[in-house]
């Protein structure tokens, strides 16, 4: 699934080249090109060797430029550039898109980053009936650009902060809110296992239908945690998809956005729902976790083992790690925590 398309401009998101010719126009198609993709969830930027200042006045021109984030602009290696978006927007080389008419540009891309989709400026209207840019609608969907410049606002603060990074933290006034998932969080559910890599245990992603058998069963449940601190309204960025057994609780599935990395959240997530599993069901006497190492999901490992899960069964592909019950929420103390029915676990 592709969550990032970056654009060239000349002769690829508008007709002519602004160096030569101010009066560019955008290519046929485009500017419903990129409402679609905006409204399905796919970011989009652009790596392209015009002049920053000359090209971000014809992006406004166009009523255009509010569609992209962290665009690059230079003369060097467009490689390098696509690094850079992928770094800025912490997703993988492999979720992302490059469209441009120059062949040396798309041959050049391709050998550097074999991971990626590459097409040519002739398809540009083509691309959102193609299936990598098919995405699981839902409500935070279209709001996923606001999300990202939220990540970007956050970012620009803490550059800005003269504190330490803990006095940071606690100034952003993180709230997260942890409850049961209801038949109105399944888009969102679906959509956010589909897209997780890094913070996935087993980097895998349920059927809708899947999801749906969790609720409102006896034994098995999903919590979902939604996060808003001083920049916003973040929405759904966590779920786990519990397994309740005699004895054991198991994690089967955890999913957290990229976009909350180093903030703690996952500790307190996780943390949270642990302590809710223990008042539930207090006989329960550990939980287990597997996980399936792949290319991008080492900081789901890490989150295990800072939560406090040892390895119990090492295998090829595929491990289990347990926590013995009874566990003490020790989540970070700039996060406050709201649990549905119960008492706010931080202030």
């Amino acid at each position: 699934m592709i969550k990032c398309l970056v654009w060239d401009l000349d002769d690829t998101l508008w007709q002519g080249t602004l160096s030569e010719d101010g009066h560019v126009v955008l290519r046929p198609g485009v500017q419903d090109v990129l409402h679609t993709l905006d409204q399905r969830g796919v970011l989009q930027s652009i790596a392209s060797r015009n002049d920053p200042d000359r090209a971000f006045q014809k992006l406004v021109e166009l009523g255009i430029d509010h569609f992209f984030l962290y665009p690059q602009f230079g003369w060097g290696s467009k490689a390098t550039s696509i690094r850079k978006i992928a770094q800025e927007m912490n997703i993988g080389i492999d979720s992302l898109a490059f469209i441009d008419d120059n062949p040396y540009e798309r041959y050049e891309v391709g050998t550097y980053l074999p991971d990626i989709y590459i097409y040519e400026a002739n398809a540009a209207a083509g691309l959102p009936e193609l299936p990598e840019f098919q995405t699981t609608l839902s409500e935070e969907t279209s709001r996923r650009r606001q999300q990202m410049m939220l990540r970007q606002a956050r970012n620009t603060a803490e550059q800005r902060f003269s504190g330490t990074r803990e006095e940071f933290l606690h100034s952003c006034k993180m709230r997260l809110s942890v409850r049961g998932a209801r038949d109105g969080d399944l888009p969102r559910m679906a959509e956010l296992a589909s897209r997780t890599t890094q913070f996935n245990n087993l980097v895998q992603a349920p059927t809708p239908a899947v999801i749906q058998s969790y609720l409102g069963s006896e034994r098995r449940c999903i919590y979902i945690g939604q996060m808003k601190d001083r920049f916003g309204d973040h929405g759904t960025v966590a779920m786990a998809m519990i397994h309740v057994h005699d004895s054991a609780a198991e994690i089967e599935l955890f999913c957290i956005s990229c976009r909350m990395e180093g903030r703690g959240m996952g500790t307190a997530f996780l943390g949270a729902v642990l302590s809710r599993i223990q008042q539930e069901w207090p006989l329960l006497t550990e939980a287990v976790c597997r996980y399936r190492s792949q290319k991008r999901n080492r900081p789901a490992l890490l989150l295990l083992q800072l939560l406090g899960f040892r390895c119990r069964l090492q295998g090829q592909e595929e491990s289990i790690y347990a926590l013995p019950f009874p566990y003490s929420y020790t989540g970070p103390e700039w996060i406050g925590l709201d649990m549905e029915k119960e008492l706010s676990l931080n202030d």
